[in-house]
């Protein structure tokens, strides 16, 4: 059986946001040439960094494939663009399908950009999800980050107060999917308690990357790698993504290496982050905020880090982390949720107690000073992506996901 054209929802794609775009974007790259892709998605206004080429992150550049994009709306980065997405796809899917005849559509876990196609019940197309989290998971994270920080970006109070609706939503939603991935044994383990489904109704298939892009640096990029020592941070500025935790952490790691740069590369509450940094008496010159990146200007600043940070409360199967580790970065997060099932610590990455910014402190100038370990896990690291996270690995699981849905 050979799926011939899909329908992939693309609640995030290009320019790529966040770990759905990302996943999304590394997929379709990666299927069988033989398939008919279409994409529907929507245009977003991220505000990319001013250093960005938007030539070079064009969905032609990035994709390099035929691919057929639908633009059904248009937003900027706020917790209601997925609304409007999912009427427009309530509306559009169905002419879609009756122009193109869609042999499978895959869609998303928080977003459900085709929810109220499925509570209405207005198409009859074989369906696989992909669960990227729950909204009880990013409930729960929201409350952790306003118990012990206090500051929740406007994304994180919505989903506390639509919370119930959002739950009932995704109950009814997945009593009419037909097949689901998950991204990590954990997320299959919580969305199996949270969902109440079927565990053979859920497949395990990691994230992966594009080894080729997210490559290893060259001599000159290993030079400047370890001459001038950056940590980097790559995702969303939020306080569940551990930021607090990280910035507290930059203070005792300056005290040791007083020349280092700390980066934060992402889109969010930057203007509290500065200002928390200055309260703390650091000096401009050792960190940067670049705002949005580039999916293509991404992978350079992965090759620049001397030790990539995820300080995040919980990740299912993080996809920055897997960038950096292709890249032979040597990576320090948290110990939480996915990050294990990627990381041995000590072998190909370190592991920390979660909240814990001195032990984070103390994983990273471990790795600035002793420059023969940052390069043993870094060749570690890259070795475990091209073994088991490739994107190539991604794609070839999922599409026998397809094959064995569509057999259903």
């Amino acid at each position: 059986m050979n799926p011939t054209t899909l329908c992939m929802l693309a609640p995030e794609f290009i320019p790529v946001w966040g770990g759905t775009g990302s996943y999304t974007v590394e997929l379709v790259k990666s299927l069988p040439s033989t398939m008919d892709i279409h994409v529907v998605t929507l245009k977003r206004d991220v505000g990319l960094a001013a250093n960005n080429s938007s030539i070079d992150n064009t969905v032609d550049a990035i994709v390099k494939r035929p691919l057929k994009v639908h633009y059904l709306t248009e937003s900027k980065e706020t917790f209601f663009y997925n609304l409007p997405f999912q009427l427009a796809c309530t509306a559009k899917i169905p002419l879609l399908h009756k122009k193109y005849s869609f042999d499978i559509m895959h869609s998303h876990m928080c977003q459900m950009p085709d929810v109220y196609l499925k509570l209405l019940n207005q198409l009859k197309i074989p369906t696989v999800v992909t669960i990227h989290g729950t909204i009880q998971m990013l409930r729960d994270h929201a409350i952790i980050a306003r118990d012990l920080f206090h500051d929740l970006e406007s994304g994180e109070e919505s989903i506390l107060r639509f919370y119930p609706v959002i739950s009932q939503l995704q109950k009814l939603y997945v009593k009419r999917v037909t097949r689901f991935i998950a991204v990590s044994k954990i997320t299959k383990t919580l969305a199996t308690d949270h969902f109440g489904v079927d565990p053979d109704k859920i497949s395990l298939v990691y994230n992966g990357v594009d080894v080729n892009l997210f490559r290893e640096p060259n001599e000159s990029e290993l030079l400047t790698r370890y001459s001038s020592p950056k940590i980097v941070y790559v995702g969303r500025i939020i306080s569940k993504k551990g930021i607090d935790i990280l910035v507290n952490a930059m203070p005792e790691t300056l005290k040791s290496f007083p020349n280092a740069q700390f980066i934060f590369v992402g889109g969010g509450n930057i203007s509290l982050y500065k200002e928390m940094i200055k309260n703390k008496g650091i000096p401009e010159k050792n960190y940067l905020f670049t705002g949005h990146m580039g999916y293509l200007e991404r992978a350079k600043i992965f090759r620049e880090a001397t030790v990539f940070v995820n300080p995040s409360f919980f990740e299912n199967c993080s996809i920055s982390i897997l960038e950096a580790m292709s890249s032979g970065c040597a990576v320090v997060a948290s110990k939480v949720g996915g990050n294990p099932e990627l990381i041995q610590s000590g072998k190909n990455g370190l592991l920390v107690r979660p909240f814990d910014d001195k032990e984070f402190a103390r994983a990273i100038i471990s790795l600035l000073k002793d420059e023969h370990l940052n390069r043993i896990i870094g060749e570690e690291a890259r070795k475990t992506v091209e073994r088991s996270f490739s994107s190539t690995k991604c794609a070839k699981d999922t599409y026998e996901v397809y094959r064995q849905t569509i057999d259903l």
